[in-house]
């Protein structure tokens, strides 16, 4: 029997359930299977099932959660189920956003891993019709003096340099973070915007008997073959990396760029009906997944597939995840004219099915039929996970009964704070920022990326935010504390924050704990953004995040979007000598979990401090202030407190500053409260109209001090010169 009959052949009721255990489909779900087929399935059908069954593909374990997300908004154009989440800006124009992740694939090959991270995310825009203009990266990885850590560090940063700076799109900002709870398993999250006109928008349904399935972009490969069954367990020690390699994607920025042109330049205009680009399960999941959108079945030719090696079977053509391809749906009348569009320009281009009301997808290789099964089962069919939910998370240490004997001056506290919080200027002077001509702010120049619109000064801000720290210490508020400086960051741009894509990073959801966390994180972000009246359009949910050396704590990743009126009034994050020094909102020394707790204590300790109405009335008084030019220069106050935010801003503007904090209490200094902007001024008089607008909001301003000098002075708590900052922040460095 040849390896070809052997995977088309039905599998005996002894076989099928443990092969599908290896494949990673639960005993479960291989019953769902038997009693829909009426039959045992064959091998390759397994496999099929078992790519678009994962969590990669379906969601099984959290799309219940998902659905009390808020998804709707007047401004919301497209939201979850689309390519990317649509938003209107005004002016005629739309922003196009997603994040999504590739942290198994970065943990075993880290520049392809991240190189095909951003490429994907990159599809997902261009599926959507809109023009990539902005990418952001949220980046998680091990204790920095690991040669693991450094390895796949430099791999990451090389990865995404080397894809986006390729294709022609900036990078703009993001957060990159070394914690030893992430060692062995990194998190690399990439978020991609793009501008759309509202009715240019595009879908991934076929409809329509007769119509053509077109595969257009690169020869299909047997790289990523089960890439998404591989994302959707758990990783093993390094040693197990290289039987790994083969489900890692393998990206091509220069074909990418040819491919978004391709794909850009052929709308409905010329004949397209529906779009979907390639990524996990590549034919099969774009295949299955857009005629059951449209209700409709489909004949796939896998012989017409161009192929770029010999010896491929069928299975592999179907389930790989070579890049840079996008699946079409087109009129029999235009296919001429479609297949001349894109070898013009370089790309494959080939009929490889036609649509039909089966409601099936039946794939054919050498004029057999290879497999025969509903669209709408494998698309959609995968049963919720039901796993086990703990009662309660183990009780976070409280701060008051783990606080260790302080030894260290608060010099030394804030030069360790440096420490901990890196310098991510040498990360991000690797990637390209202003290429595109839409860059008002990037990174390191405001408080978010500020981008304007086309022949207009009007734009729009992205950023990026997260802290699994604190979501190790209290999920709900944890990440409800991300949401919060989401929009503290918006506001220190003046913008009105519209929506969110979410990127949600966990361990196994069958750990009871691990499941309840879970539960916390998307109950506090469904509050969260309820009481912002902010929706989400959008996202990602990354499972199985764990390591022999154990799991990662929580990490939510909150990618913003909002609009801003005039891009001419955001005050840029560089302070200038002269200048005066305030803070807008209440000053605290409660101890709370922070960097600084953490620091103290030796572990997570204490409960994130979050004020959601608080953040709100800050953002009206620095929305105002902003739109009446009365601020110099903001920065949202986040890790490390106050002291440790100037000194970070202090050292990127080359510049020092003098404050006389009214008490020299560390927690005052160190702690991370809700609600605190630091802000510039230019003379008294702004100081004075500032007063007024925060007033009326019940938002308090505190003069803190002035601008200039050599040193970072605090009366009578500390003074450090630049040299020792700059020591500090470098301390850690891995991409130098």
């Amino acid at each position: 029997m040849t390896e070809e009959c052997a995977l088309c052949g039905l599998l005996s009721d002894d076989v099928a359930p443990q092969l599908a255990v290896t494949m990673g489909l639960l005993p479960r779900e291989y019953q769902v299977i038997r009693e829909r087929l009426c039959r045992s399935p064959t091998h390759s059908e397994l496999a099929v099932f078992a790519g678009l069954w994962s969590e990669h593909c379906s969601y099984k374990s959290t799309r219940h959660l998902l659905s009390t997300l808020p998804k709707e908004s007047p401004f919301v154009l497209a939201g979850p189920g689309s390519h990317a989440g649509v938003v209107s800006v005004g002016e005629g124009w739309a922003v196009a956003f997603k994040i999504e992740s590739h942290n198994h694939p970065s943990a075993v090959e880290p520049y392809q891993g991240a190189a095909t991270g951003v490429g994907g995310i990159l599809r997902d825009v261009i599926a959507q019709g809109a023009r990539p203009c902005a990418l952001l990266d949220f980046l998680c990885f091990g204790d920095p003096l690991s040669r693991d850590t450094r390895r796949i560090a430099r791999g990451v940063v090389e990865g995404i340099a080397g894809y986006g700076n390729a294709i022609g799109v900036p990078n703009l900002g993001g957060r990159t973070h070394f914690d030893a709870a992430y060692e062995g398993n990194p998190l690399v999250n990439a978020l991609a915007a793009g501008l759309i006109r509202p009715d240019e928008q595009r879908h991934a349904r076929a409809t329509g008997e007769g119509n053509v399935l077109v595969l257009v972009g690169a020869a299909t490969g047997r790289d990523g073959v089960l890439g998404a069954a591989f994302a959707s367990e758990a990783l093993g020690d390094s040693a197990s990396h290289s039987v790994r390699r083969s489900h890692i994607q393998i990206g091509d920025p220069f074909s990418g760029k040819r491919l978004l042109e391709a794909v850009l330049g052929f709308g409905a205009a010329q004949g397209l009906l529906a779009a979907q680009d390639l990524g996990a399960c590549g034919i099969a999941c774009a295949s299955f997944e857009m005629v059951a959108l449209g209700g409709m079945g489909v004949d796939v030719n896998l012989s017409a597939v161009p192929l770029r090696e010999p010896g491929l079977s069928p299975l592999e053509i179907f389930l790989s995840e070579t890049q840079e391809r996008f699946a079409l749906i087109v009129r029999p009348e235009d296919l001429p004219a479609t297949l001349r569009h894109f070898e013009q320009l370089g790309l494959c281009a080939a009929e490889i099915g036609r649509l039909n009301t089966s409601r099936r997808v039946r794939v054919f290789h050498q004029g057999r039929c290879y497999l025969d099964l509903p669209a709408e089962l494998v698309a959609g069919g995968a049963p919720s996970s039901d796993w086990p939910l703990a009662k309660e998370l183990p009780k976070t240490p409280a701060i008051e009964l783990v606080l260790l004997q302080q030894d260290k001056s608060p010099q030394e506290v804030l030069l360790l704070l440096l420490a901990q919080c890196g310098d991510p200027e040498p990360i991000y002077s690797r990637y390209d920022q202003t290429v595109g001509n839409r860059t008002v702010y990037g990174p390191g120049q405001a408080s978010a990326a500020v981008l304007r619109l086309p022949q207009s000064y009007r734009g729009f801000a992205l950023t990026l935010t997260g802290r699994g720290d604190l979501c190790a210490a209290d999920p709900y508020l944890g990440t409800q504390s991300a949401l919060a400086e989401a929009l503290r960051r918006m506001a220190c741009v003046g913008a009105e924050l519209l929506a969110i894509t979410d990127g949600l990073n966990f361990a196994s959801p069958r750990d009871p704990i691990e499941h309840l966390r879970i539960v916390e994180v998307i109950r506090g972000l469904a509050d969260g953004l309820r009481i912002l009246g902010v929706p989400v359009t959008g996202g990602n949910v990354s499972l199985y995040n764990q390591s022999p050396r154990g799991s990662i704590p929580p990490t939510p990743m909150i990618g913003a979007l909002g609009v801003v009126t005039d891009v001419r009034a955001v005050p840029p994050s560089i302070i200038r000598s002269g200048q005066r020094l305030l803070l807008l909102g209440s000053l605290s020394a409660r101890p709370v979990a922070s960097l600084y707790a953490r620091l103290r204590c030796g572990q997570v300790v204490g409960i994130p401090s979050v004020d959601l109405l608080a953040e709100l009335r800050l953002t009206k008084v620095l929305q105002a202030a902003i739109a009446q030019r009365l601020i110099a220069a903001t920065k949202p106050v986040s890790q490390g407190g106050i002291a440790a935010t100037l000194a970070r801003w202090c050292l990127r503007s080359q510049v020092g500053a003098q404050i006389d904090i009214p008490s020299a209490c560390e927690w005052l200094l160190f702690g991370e409260h809700p609600a605190q902007v630091l802000l510039t001024t230019s003379h008294a008089e702004q100081d004075r109209q500032l007063e007024q607008i925060a007033a009326q909001h019940q938002v308090p301003l505190t003069r803190l001090g002035d601008i200039g000098g050599e040193h970072l002075h605090i009366s009578g708590v500390l003074e450090i010169a630049f040299e020792k900052l700059r020591i500090a922040a470098e301390q850690r460095a891995v991409i130098r």
